[in-house]
């Protein structure tokens, strides 16, 4: 063990020396963070557009579309089937709903199911809790109609006597109701992450694709960091150093694992300078999930046992420094690190799974947006773990053959 600290030492010494790579090491994260703000703005949006399509045209359909569109935090289009298909294709609308005919009659019969279709774009965060909203209106009238059936049932199985004015079933309809006002029997809190810890909100707002995009940026710089600086292997071969180490036994791993400690070290610097700035300068939280920072620790265990590939199949610095940067955006593009905020389906989204951005991607994603289970990002995390094991075997045996020829 001391063996490997007096190597990461050594390298971290011997980089940090470079002044050119020091200051571009110091500079990226200021860069990053502002052309990210720049581009993709860290300030959420102060209301949402949502669609709604009333197919059923009944006086309980404008009733749930006149209730949903006072909700605080959003902005609803009152549009055509055809155009709220549309509005959702184009990016225009976060969701849509469509509220088809025979709805009224379906909460009549307390029987809702299948009577709101909803649409989301592919980039939408907040449908989910849309869809709640929506829904809740949906089940306050079918709730009002239930219990004003309830009523009629009980008076006429007792023979009770109906009030002498007005409609019973009317009377309960109306007093049920009246038990949502002035506050709903049941209310979501909702709440964000924050620099001091979880903060309750007061209006919806919509998750911004900046925390997405800048994720995606920081995977791909990564990779292209951690596999530029894994040229020492190949300078180290060059100069005969690895050959020299095979004469003591064991060393040859220790330094591969203090080199490899090294990398990691920086690698996790550059995210925490990033994250900090982003807070500091901005207020934003890039990466706020305890989650979150597994899931990059895992990521960059990943990348550097790419790295280590690389650096044992490139035969000279020049093939690295020239191949390392193309394969760094090519896996990007495919990973989907360049438009993190869409799905990814079918033959797509094999592909990405074959990056360790996809699998990055895809356990930062539910992350982000609030939604996920712990089991499927402990997963994510031991497939990229794996996959930087393999690595790091593959490349040691393959180096210690050329350091023994």
């Amino acid at each position: 063990m001391y063996a490997i600290l007096q190597v990461l030492k050594l390298r971290l010494r011997l980089m940090l020396q470079d002044r050119v790579f020091l200051l571009l090491l110091l500079a990226f994260p200021f860069v990053f963070v502002f052309i990210l703000n720049a581009t993709q703005s860290f300030e959420k949006q102060s209301v949402i557009p949502v669609a709604v399509a009333d197919e059923d045209g009944s006086d309980y359909s404008r009733l749930i579309v006149d209730r949903f569109a006072d909700k605080e935090g959003i902005r609803v289009l009152r549009v055509s089937r055809d155009e709220a298909y549309k509005l959702t294709e184009s990016f225009k609308v976060e969701a849509a709903f469509v509220i088809k005919a025979g709805l009224k009659d379906a909460i009549l019969e307390e029987d809702t199911d299948d009577t709101v279709e909803m649409l989301k774009n592919p980039g939408s965060l907040s449908y989910g809790i849309l869809g709640e909203m929506l829904g809740s209106e949906v089940m306050r009238l079918s709730a009002n109609a239930g219990a004003a059936n309830s009523a009629e049932q009980i008076y006429r199985l007792y023979g009770l006597t109906s009030p002498a004015s007005g409609s019973l079933w009317e009377k309960v309809w109306k007093y049920t109701d009246s038990q949502w006002e002035p506050k709903p029997l049941m209310t979501i809190d909702y709440k964000e992450m924050a620099g001091g810890g979880v903060q309750t909100v007061n209006r919806l707002t919509s998750v911004s694709n900046a925390a997405l995009t800048g994720i995606g940026m920081l995977l791909v710089f990564i990779l292209m960091f951690v596999t530029l600086h894994s040229r020492w292997l190949l300078e180290e071969r060059d100069n005969g150093t690895l050959k020299r180490m095979m004469s003591v036994p064991g060393m040859l791993w220790k330094f591969y694992a203090g080199n490899i400690a090294a990398l990691g070290l920086l690698s996790l610097f550059l995210v925490g300078v990033c994250a900090v700035l982003a807070r500091l300068l901005f207020g934003a939280s890039l990466v706020f999930h305890p989650l979150q920072y597994a899931l990059l620790g895992a990521y960059i265990f990943a990348v550097i046992g790419l790295g280590m590939l690389f650096s044992a199949v490139f035969k000279t610095g020049r093939q690295l420094e020239t191949g390392a940067p193309l394969l760094a955006l090519l896996t990007g593009f495919i990973g989907g690190c360049f438009w993190p905020f869409l799905p990814l389906t079918g033959p797509v989204r094999t592909f990405s799974l074959c990056t360790p951005q996809g699998w990055t991607l895809a356990g930062m994603k539910p992350l982000v947006a609030g939604d996920y289970q712990f089991l499927d990002i402990f997963q994510i995390m031991l497939v990229l773990l794996g996959f930087g094991t393999v690595l790091f075997l593959y490349s040691f045996y393959h180096i210690r053959r050329q350091a023994i020829s």
